[in-house]
């Protein structure tokens, strides 16, 4: 198949890798970069006195890694705390930096790891959630209301690659391009508005692999029609629902 893969680098060429090995014939195109956050200096202040019983929260990959690099030129360490990432791919830049305890849900939302056991009673913990800008509003209330001094701290920024003159649909269209690998609704979002009115049925035709539920749903809000749900973000997921109905295609 011809997957187009518009995640961020290096992320993008790490999976496109992944699908020439498998057998694909990718087209990557990024459409969205990442820049240090405007709360990244108030995140010194925001860790100092968390204790063994606080938790730290990521939202993402880039929330890890904008993080890491903040902490390191500062001369900083990641305090002893539980952490949790909100999906796999999260929980693996976790131990990417040297911490190997980070707690994932099953359901890589928020709504999972608001579900988490442990986070059921907050009285008196604080909890600093690590994201970029933007994004959803349900840990932060829900754990609030449980007791927990919650507080956000915008570590990243997106920049999302725009296109005015509508080339991009038309490169991809000459391609060949017969499936879209999405990996947020926010991504997702974004590229059907770059696309032009006449092109709109061309794209929302094509299979759509997304990492959960809730892009699945907003897909289905969106148009789109053939989605598969990976159930992750990580490369290996993305790459077997692909295949998944690579196979399926050659049965039938």
């Amino acid at each position: 198949m011809i997957p187009l893969v518009v995640r961020p680098e290096p992320q993008a060429t790490s999976l496109s890798q992944a699908l020439i090995t498998a057998g694909h014939q990718p087209v990557s195109c990024p459409l969205l970069t990442f820049e240090p956050g405007n709360e990244l200096a108030q995140l010194p202040a925001l860790l100092e006195g968390l204790t063994a019983s606080d938790y730290i929260i990521a939202v993402s990959v880039q929330a890890v890694s904008f993080t890491h690099q903040a902490l390191q030129q500062q001369g900083l360490s990641w305090p002893n705390v539980h952490y949790i990432g909100v999906g796999e791919a999260t929980g693996d830049a976790f131990t990417a930096v040297g911490i190997r305890d980070a707690a994932v849900p099953d359901d890589p939302r928020s709504e999972g790891i608001i579900a988490l056991p442990g986070l059921e009673k907050m009285q008196g913990r604080r909890v600093v959630i690590l994201r970029g800008n933007g994004g959803r509003h349900m840990i932060a209330p829900t754990l609030s209301a449980r007791g927990a001094q919650v507080d956000y701290c915008e570590v990243y920024r997106r920049q999302y690659r725009d296109d005015p003159q509508r080339k991009l649909v038309k490169s991809w269209q000459l391609q060949g391009v017969d499936s879209i690998i999405m990996t947020s609704g926010g991504l997702l979002s974004h590229t059907v508005e770059l696309v032009a009115p006449e092109t709109k049925d061309w794209l929302l035709s094509r299979l759509l692999i997304v990492p959960s539920i809730r892009v699945v749903l907003e897909a289905k809000a969106l148009g789109f029609t053939h989605i598969i749900n990976a159930e992750g973000a990580s490369n290996e997921a993305l790459v077997n629902a692909l295949d998944e109905r690579k196979r399926n295609d050659r049965q039938n």
